[in-house]
């Protein structure tokens, strides 16, 4: 394997991986959510309460939440998919499907900080969510732009 074929691979797992992990803890903040992990379980995204503060804004009814966020894991975890098979199959066609679904993801999260003003969290030490997902943005279209140049 060439020294751009091995990046174009590390890219791809890192992607793969990454995402597989944030979709496993976003299933496992559902799961606490449902009472069927304790709320010890430290293994949790905490993403579920957040977006319920976050909706707060709109009087968003916790069902709503509830679907959204089951939305969000299918989403992820079809990206996660797709990435895992880019990875395996790396054919041109499989990464851009793989990205398209990260990409739009990402997407959906930038138009949702604007839909819900979720510019930053609360408190001291709040970070600025807005733009956690601007990067994440950027990252995978840089990444899928190198993957295009490799």
């Amino acid at each position: 394997m060439t020294s751009l074929a091995l990046i174009e691979a590390g890219i791809l797992l890192l992607w793969a991986a990454w995402l597989s992990l944030v979709t496993l803890f976003n299933v496992t903040d559902a799961l606490k959510e449902m009472g069927i992990l304790a709320e010890t379980w430290s293994l949790a995204s905490g993403n579920f309460a957040y977006m319920i503060d976050v909706t707060s804004i709109h009087k968003t009814p916790r069902a709503v939440c509830y679907v959204m966020f089951a939305g969000v894991i299918l989403w992820e975890g079809l990206a996660s998919l797709l990435l895992w098979r880019a990875f395996f199959v790396g054919s041109l066609p499989a990464i851009n499907q793989a990205f398209l679904v990260s990409l739009s993801l990402w997407g959906a999260f930038i138009l949702a900080d604007e839909f819900f003003i979720a510019y930053t969290t609360e408190g001291e030490g709040g970070y600025s969510v807005a733009a956690t997902h601007r990067e994440i943005f950027v990252a995978f279209l840089v990444s899928l732009i190198a993957l295009h140049l490799l």
